[in-house]
């Protein structure tokens, strides 16, 4: 139990701190919105081969989207070096990539949630529970790695270069699944195995990364 309110509250302090700033989400929603309206422009876009192309654009987009989220998740610790500080404290340091894990999550989620409308409309596609499902399943698994990934690479100097790299093959699974989810959500078909199986790379990436935090960051 403390270690959610711990994590809760690292969360809390992140919305909080982009809330008064408002720099990352304004920036992340213009984007996926210009990488929907290149595409369509990009793409002779139908009736018959829009299920086709819509997922594909999505991820994309989100993958991008993603990168840049999670690769600003401890910039604030980095730039006030306050990382240090908090690890002083009893906290416990699963709790504290928890926190951080679960606010970039939540900056993302609200991305998705000018992302997904502006698809249905640029491409004319079916959004449904499931389709949203899918989306949000994979967005845990990709913040969760992302974060991870991102506590590595803080203090190096090409971070910018190394987070995609190391990232990237991690998120291909979500990216392949997830494809195949919402590919057969919008067509009318049934999604039940990919989404089990999105749900269980998430638990499995949660529990890997909750156990490495600890020493990712500690060093």
């Amino acid at each position: 139990m403390r270690t959610i309110s711990i994590a809760l509250a690292v969360a809390r302090k992140d919305l909080t701190s982009e809330w008064r700033t408002r720099e990352l989400v304004p920036a992340l929603a213009q984007f996926v919105v210009l990488a929907l309206v290149i595409a369509n422009f990009g793409f002779q876009i139908d009736s018959h081969n829009a299920v086709a192309i819509a997922p594909g654009v999505l991820w994309m987009a989100l993958v991008f989207a993603g990168l840049v989220a999670f690769g600003r998740a401890f910039a604030a610790e980095r730039e006030q070096a306050s990382l240090e500080a908090m690890l002083l404290t009893a906290a416990p340091p699963a709790a504290i990539f928890a926190g951080k894990a679960l606010a970039a999550a939540l900056l993302l989620a609200i991305c998705e949630a000018v992302l997904l409308p502006a698809l249905a409309l640029f491409f004319g596609v079916r959004l449904s529970f499931d389709v949203v499902s899918a989306v949000l399943l994979a967005t845990v698994g990709m913040a969760v790695l992302g974060c991870l990934f991102a506590a590595m690479v803080a203090r190096v100097r090409a971070r910018e270069l190394l987070l995609p790299v190391l990232t990237l093959p991690l998120w291909i699974p979500f990216v392949v699944v997830g494809g195949q989810a919402v590919q057969a959500a919008m067509g009318g078909s049934v999604t039940g195995q990919a989404t089990g199986l999105l749900l269980d790379l998430d638990i499995l990436f949660v529990v890997l990364t909750s156990l490495a935090a600890r020493f990712v960051l500690d060093d």
